[in-house]
């Protein structure tokens, strides 16, 4: 089965780059929500940073 010669480590890097590609929001509901979703990250992350 593993007849099939392995990638180069430099092609499996460009693969994952092109793979992990991710276009810019053009509507306005996927603008509303990727700012959604950053806000909701920064919430997250912000009481182990900022402890009272």
């Amino acid at each position: 089965m593993s007849d099939r010669p392995k990638a180069p480590k430099e092609l499996d890097v460009i693969a994952d780059v092109v793979l992990a590609y991710k276009p810019k929001p053009k509507s306005e509901p996927a603008k509303k929500r990727k700012k959604k979703a950053k806000a909701h990250k920064t919430q997250e992350k912000q009481p182990e940073s900022h402890p009272k």
